[in-house]
């Protein structure tokens, strides 16, 4: 499987901002939108369907494995080969356009990743005439879209924040009646409350982008929410995200700094959130963490787990998601509106531990704790697993 780059796009967004702004619609923080052209398509004998995500990223990958997979177990389409372990977008969708449908078509030109193609020619999927109806998956792309789609229908996936990213008013509310947007609100306040439980710290390190995008996908007014619950405190640092390959070294000198940082503070635990970070960095990059005998834990889960992470509580199960929107769009196929749509749903944790990580910085924990996780992981590079 290929390695992990997580979602961190502040140059990207910005250019987003300014390309909406030039197509006649504004950003979520602080404008007015443009008024949609519709709330929810025209009946057709056929849904056309395009695809818009922020980045490559396994993640998003495994979401739209399991729509396809939810399809095919609903009889929507057939002859899909659902594949968890893919790792590229693209591929899974050719399958997807390879399916076979009466209701439902897969547009093979409308697939646009804004990080690898840019903003301005993923725009070509904005109100377009090729399809009725746009998936976006991540925050990034789930802003530009609902910043200047007005023809078509849209569903928002793989966002952690979409109320606060602005994408949508509310978990019952829209900006636009063409929108949709997947909620779990606490999410990553549950991921957190969860390891507060397990390793009971008092200060909480994190390291994050400064910027309104950052903010959202990696939970952090979330982990507020625990730590004014729990209490414990937040101590941050704040790291520009690396821009493309040529940005890591610098992006990484900076991150490890940053961390040194945090235990000089006297962090007790070390909350590492979604970003460009490589998962078979991390070894290096947290050697010092551990080391000092700080719990770390995964705001992304089981990948970084077995690299040597020692907590992840996964909130997400593609699969089951998958089945999810499958209905939905099964819905909105037999006449519902977009905005009809319920977009809360919950997922049940996963809990994933890293015991010889753990037992390097000198952790153990109790053995109902350890009955309690749903994988252990003895390897710290990822080989051996219970």
């Amino acid at each position: 499987m290929k390695k992990m780059v997580m979602s961190g796009l502040k140059g990207t967004v910005l250019t987003i901002v300014a390309l909406a702004l030039l197509l006649g619609a504004t950003a979520p923080w602080g404008f007015t939108y443009t008024e949609p052209l519709s709330s929810a398509r025209e009946k057709s004998d056929v849904l056309r369907v395009g695809y818009i995500e922020s980045e490559s990223y396994p993640a998003f990958t495994h979401g739209l494995t399991g729509i396809a997979a939810g399809l095919e177990e609903r009889g929507i389409i057939s002859g899909f080969d659902a594949d968890f372990d893919e790792a590229d977008s693209y591929t899974v969708w050719k399958s997807m356009v390879n399916s076979d449908s009466s209701t439902i078509q897969f547009a093979e030109d409308m697939f646009f990743s804004i990080k690898s193609m840019g903003a301005e020619k993923a725009a070509m999927c904005l109100n377009s005439g090729e399809i009725d109806f746009l998936i976006a998956i991540g925050t990034v792309a789930g802003i530009f879209v609902s910043e200047s789609e007005t023809k078509n229908d849209f569903m928002v996936l793989g966002s952690a924040n979409p109320i606060l990213s602005g994408i949508v008013k509310s978990e019952t509310e829209r900006f636009k009646p063409n929108s949709y947007a997947y909620i779990d609100l606490s999410r990553y306040r549950r991921q957190v409350d969860i390891a507060h439980n397990i390793f009971g710290f008092t200060k909480l390190g994190v390291v994050y982008e400064d910027s309104a995008a950052a903010y959202a996908y990696s939970g952090i007014d979330q982990a507020e929410l625990s730590a004014e619950a729990k209490g414990f405190v937040i101590t941050a640092r704040h790291v520009d995200e690396a821009q493309d390959e040529s940005d890591m070294e610098r992006y990484y000198s900076e991150l490890k700094n940053a961390y040194a940082e945090l235990i000089a503070e006297g962090i007790d635990a070390l909350y590492i959130t979604t970003a460009t970070t490589e998962d078979h960095m991390l070894p290096w990059l947290l050697e010092d963490i551990t080391s000092a005998g700080i719990p770390t834990i995964s705001q992304v889960g089981e990948s970084q787990v077995k690299n040597g992470v020692m907590l992840g509580i996964t909130l997400e199960d593609p699969m089951d998601q998958g089945r999810f929107i499958a209905d939905l769009l099964e819905q909105y196929l037999d006449g519902t509106p977009i905005d009809q749509l319920p977009q809360v749903y919950e997922i049940v944790p996963k809990i994933f531990y890293n015991y010889d990580a753990a037992i390097s910085g000198g952790i153990r924990l109790s053995f109902k704790n350890l009955l309690s996780f749903d994988e252990i992981y003895r390897d710290r590079n990822g080989g051996n697993n219970e």
